[in-house]
């Protein structure tokens, strides 16, 4: 059997004995109670599991997704009669669940490009805090540290990724790093030789199964809960380094500067450059909704925006959306400003498919990846392109990136009109 059938057999026998006694044990008299519940939905590579906490606060019920020290606190929930209902924060998705048996059972529903609807089987069960086993493995094998990776996707493209591992005894949890942005918050544990990690906080659905071989090769692979497959191999490396996500997209030659005019979510038209724009430093950053790693932009962004403001800076946020309907794409971005109590513009832009971005921004020679922030001068001038953002859970790599952004700005607002 291949190490990945290997995992993916360990993983089944170990989580579908542990659910049966979990679920009879659990079972309560009095319908669902609150408190932690181990989440689990099925993807392609297996049961893909999670933590959910269910909690009352300020006389209404609420949830927290937890993977590793993240706890992603969303307030859209409904539990009555036995069903449960939550609204992930700031995305179109969510779970629909119903109580039977001691458990919660229903679906985790994911948009996808084109407003395509695709639905995991969704289980969670009362009182249990572990992630994929409910015994650990007293010796693991150690996964810590930084590694160099190669992902290789079903149709052979290769791209390169840093995986940084922390582990304490038989848990690991850390972040994958790519130009495009990071992984967030992952988390699962080391038995024997074998690596199991999951992801989902409310965003994107993760699952990665690897085996560190004899020759120090880390081999597996990952699923999301979109359908999608890579597999990876990389060794640790202590300095291995991506590429400058600011040397990865341009606009064409001969093209200095942007110009626009799309809609915000009322379908007012609001232009670029125009009357609110001359002599300021304005931040245009193009991502959607459905991008995790643009919801930490966007924190990001705020932050910035708030101590500077005065000094003349101003940040436009472009929305590519999955779905091709104005209506929603508005709802979606509403929802998406609500989260962060976003006071900037927030413009309906186009959608994800068939390189809408590349139409829609004709002066932009390629478009790498979701969030890609331009950065304009007083004068109007694009002076630098973003692609990516690191988020939290990469660490140093997320406060390298904010400093060196931030002191770009400072570096522009100091600059005459």
């Amino acid at each position: 059997m291949t190490p990945r059938g290997i995992a993916r057999g360990l993983l089944r026998g170990f989580a579908l004995a542990a659910l049966a006694a979990a679920f009879v044990a659990c079972a309560p008299r009095n319908g669902p109670p609150l408190g932690i519940y181990r989440a689990v939905v099925q993807v392609e590579g297996g049961d893909l599991p999670f933590g959910l906490e269910l909690a009352e606060e300020d006389g209404a019920i609420v949830a927290y997704l937890v993977n590793g020290p993240e706890r992603v606190r969303t307030r859209e929930v409904r539990l009555q009669g036995g069903r449960l209902t939550i609204q992930m924060p700031g995305y179109q998705q969510h779970i629909d669940a119903t109580w039977r048996d001691g458990r919660f059972e229903g679906t985790l529903q994911l948009l996808r490009p084109r407003a395509v609807i695709r639905e995991l089987r969704f289980v969670a069960v009362p009182g249990e805090d572990w992630r994929f086993f409910p015994k650990p493995d007293a010796a693991p094998v150690d996964f810590s540290r930084r590694w160099a990776l190669t992902y290789r996707d079903d149709e052979g493209k290769q791209k390169q990724a840093i995986a940084e591992l922390v582990q304490q005894g038989h848990v690991v949890t850390g972040t994958v790093l790519r130009a495009s942005g990071d992984d967030r918050y992952i988390a699962g544990e080391a038995r024997g030789d074998t690596l199991f990690l999951s992801r989902f906080d409310g965003g994107t659905a993760y699952l990665y199964l690897a085996r560190l071989r004899a020759d120090g090769v880390l081999a597996g692979d990952q699923w999301t809960g979109g359908g999608s497959h890579e597999t990876f191999s990389g060794r640790r490396d202590p300095d291995a380094k991506l590429d400058d996500p600011a040397a990865l997209s341009a606009l064409k030659p001969g093209e200095e500067r942007l110009g626009f005019s799309f809609p915000d979510v009322d379908g007012n038209l609001h232009a670029f450059p125009g009357d609110r724009y001359p002599g300021k430093v304005v931040l245009i950053t193009v991502g959607g909704s459905w991008c995790p790693n643009c919801h930490d932009e966007a924190v990001f962004l705020r932050e910035l925006l708030a101590g500077r403001r005065e000094r003349g800076l101003e940040v436009i946020q472009l929305m590519f959306e999955r779905t091709p309907d104005f209506a929603s794409q508005s709802q979606a971005a509403r929802d998406f400003a609500a989260k962060f109590a976003i006071d900037y513009p927030v413009l309906i832009a186009g959608t994800t498919s068939d390189d809408d971005v590349l139409r829609k921004l004709p002066q932009v020679a390629a478009f790498k990846a979701y969030p890609t922030l331009f950065v304009v001068d007083r004068k109007g001038i694009v002076r630098m392109v973003h692609t990516g953002h690191a988020g939290p859970a990469t660490g140093a790599y997320h406060e390298q990136q904010n400093r060196e952004l931030t002191e770009v700005i400072d570096t522009l607002l100091a600059e005459p009109a």
